[in-house]
């Protein structure tokens, strides 16, 4: 599989760089953005000046990676889906100081306690559910394995979100973003917009991907892109911002600063562009600097990547 970069130099990226280049990037982008979470665009250049290289500041990564971890772990041990084996994996891996939001927390308690893990999300938020981003920052394991079957990954993609966002528009972002991995692994940038619009079934996305459409033609400035698409926890102001700077730019970490400098929710948006951007370029482009700091320990640096392997030999490649 090849991809083109912006100078014209051509590429040759094999699939198993391309599934490292997923976990490994959403990790990255998850703690790059994690000490500037909730902070505004001119808090976040105080600690990410522009102009200058970024360097990763701690190197630990949070919620969202531990959870995406956990989704790796349990399609590679059940060879697919089981959604309360996926459960269990998440009340096993619980670590509160990850830095879990309230309506993951409460759902995997009631889970913990014995409530079914189809039913216990649906409790929440007046019996609504959420429509959090909790369910897409975890995704990319989800994108991968079923890269090559759109239905099948929009149907796991949602059966997972369940866990912990039952809210259509919690599960449908999870899809979204799931689906942008899967383009990515297989190579459409140029057509991704397209292909989005043709998969996701919310009016609200479809609306969010034609704003994208527009913002990408004018070049628009990152005030644009926050009023626009958003920089919030809501999955529809979160995964389209992740996906826009995907598109934007030709490089790894071109993008995945980008989301991190818009500000807001910074550790899922920059978790969510990684993933993506790793997909398409594989992991040989993330910055060696930000690699060498992501944490290590006993889910560290390379456990993920031994997923991403194992995640790629699963699927008999």
């Amino acid at each position: 599989m090849k991809v083109k970069e912006k100078e014209g130099l051509t590429v040759k990226v094999d699939l198993k760089s391309k599934f490292t280049g997923a976990l490994i990037g959403s990790a990255v982008g998850d703690a790059l953005g994690a000490p500037v979470e909730g902070c505004s665009m001119e808090k976040v250049r105080s600690v990410y000046p522009e102009g200058k290289g970024w360097e990763m500041v701690y190197g630990r990564y949070t919620d969202d990676t531990e959870m995406m971890i956990g989704v790796a772990e349990s399609l590679i041990k059940n060879k697919g889906f089981n959604g309360a084996a996926m459960a269990r994996t998440f009340v096993h891996n619980y670590d509160e100081k990850r830095g879990y939001g309230p309506g993951s927390k409460e759902a995997l308690k009631r889970i913990r306690e014995g409530e079914s893990w189809e039913e216990a999300s649906g409790k929440l938020f007046g019996g609504k559910g959420s429509y959090g981003n909790g369910a897409a920052m975890r995704i990319a394991p989800v994108g991968l394995f079923y890269y090559d079957n759109a239905e099948a990954l929009r149907e796991i993609a949602h059966k997972s979100s369940i866990i912990t966002h039952s809210h259509e528009l919690g599960k449908e972002g999870a899809a979204l973003q799931a689906f942008a991995i899967a383009l990515a692994v297989r190579g459409q940038k140029e057509d991704m917009l397209f292909e989005l619009k043709e998969f996701v079934q919310h009016d609200v996305y479809k609306e969010k991907i034609g704003r994208m459409e527009i913002l990408l033609a004018k070049d628009a400035n990152r005030k644009e892109i926050i009023v626009g698409l958003g920089n919030g926890e809501a999955a529809f102001n979160s995964v389209p911002t992740a996906i826009y700077s995907f598109l934007r730019f030709d490089h790894f970490n071109d993008s995945v600063t980008y989301a991190v400098s818009l500000g807001g929710d910074t550790d899922t948006i920059g978790a969510m562009t990684g993933a993506i951007s790793g997909a398409y370029y594989g992991d040989g482009v993330i910055p060696n600097g930000w690699g060498e700091k992501l944490e290590e320990g006993g889910k560290g640096k390379s456990y993920i990547k031994r997923l991403a392997e194992e995640l790629y030999h699963s699927k008999g490649l």
